[in-house]
């Protein structure tokens, strides 16, 4: 089901700013309208619509103008080798908008995997939340895959697979590389950030979905200290013949105590064994009751395994957050 959980033909459709880390103009709900439909760099100079049959590609007077390229205020596009995976990686960063004007202030970030498919999601449901008050501003760091036409269900499923393993459904082992991914986290990545941007290292963030979830929850399990929340939407229990079983019995053994706040869930209608694992590991969880977790699990009604991701972003954050909401005066 891993080679199935995502579409392949999404493609950005925005001028990141590449490193000069040079702002530009956002429109958030234009951009979360217009991902397929972008599929390449605009022309360099206008054309009429009928160019290529029979014109000489000058406009035609009262025409359109030409699109002009969509771009992302405040955010910036990070280029990063891994050693630890040997792979290519960009980071998408999102920085608050009151980033520039509050140098001394510093921020939670939010550490968010498929980045390619889900930065401009919870990019547009951040503002939303902002304007309600129920969560504060943070950075959003999207990680995703460098280089031309990257195959992200690939490439994803090496790095956020804990195991080398054959699901019933492929023809051939695969994954495995969660460890170097996670060495590449704690080594690379989160010290990057942390030196080009002012965010609160007490409070990060990790959040994936899917095979995303499967990776949110190994880190969890391997390193807890590295993120104060973890959001496992959807996550791909199943894996490796249930490996998260046994390691979250193996990790329950040695640690009682669990200060962090973790979120589980999934959609009600995705494919039936795939939700009754998820489940399982659930109800395995919130069976070792933790102490000092704060922990919520979440069944989506009505949604199967792509369209769960809006909603439970947004209960996720809000989720997060709580404490913080908590003590905003009422309106």
């Amino acid at each position: 089901m891993l080679s199935e959980i995502e579409p392949e033909n999404v493609t950005l459709c925005t001028s990141f700013a590449r490193p000069g880390f040079k702002r530009r103009p956002f429109a958030p709900l234009l951009f979360a309208l217009t991902l397929s439909a972008c599929q390449a760099p605009p022309p360099a100079a206008p054309c009429s619509p009928l160019a290529g049959a029979g014109t000489t590609g000058t406009p035609t007077p009262g025409a359109p103008a030409a699109p002009r390229r969509l771009v992302i205020e405040n955010s910036e596009l990070i280029d990063l080798h891994s050693e630890q995976t040997g792979r290519d990686y960009e980071l998408i960063v999102e920085v608050p908008g009151s980033y520039a004007k509050e140098p001394e202030r510093r921020y939670p970030v939010l550490y968010l995997l498929d980045g390619q498919w889900d930065f401009n999601l919870v990019s547009t449901l951040s503002g939303g939340l902002r304007y309600d008050k129920v969560v504060p501003e943070f950075l959003v760091v999207g990680i995703t895959y460098a280089g031309e036409n990257p195959d992200y269900t690939q490439l994803r499923r090496a790095d956020y697979t804990p195991t080398h393993w054959q699901p019933p459904e492929d023809k051939a082992p695969y994954g495995g590389d969660a460890p170097k991914f996670l060495r590449f986290l704690e080594e690379n990545l989160l010290p990057t950030v942390e030196a080009r941007y002012r965010v609160d290292v007490s409070r990060r963030m990790l959040a994936g979905h899917s095979a995303g979830g499967v990776f949110t929850l190994y880190a969890l399990l391997e390193k807890p200290d590295l993120f104060q929340s973890y959001l496992a939407l959807s996550p791909a229990t199943y894996w490796g013949d249930r490996y998260l079983f046994e390691r979250e019995r193996q990790f329950h053994a040695q640690h009682h105590t669990l200060q962090k706040r973790v979120w589980l869930s999934v959609g009600e209608l995705e494919w039936p064994e795939y939700v009754k694992h998820a489940k399982d590991f659930f109800t395995q969880f919130a069976a070792s009751h933790y102490e000092g977790i704060d922990l919520r699990v979440n069944i989506v009604p009505g949604e199967r395994h792509a369209g769960v991701k809006p909603e439970s972003f947004n209960r996720a954050l809000r989720f997060v957050f709580e404490p913080w909401a908590a003590q905003q005066p009422r309106e």
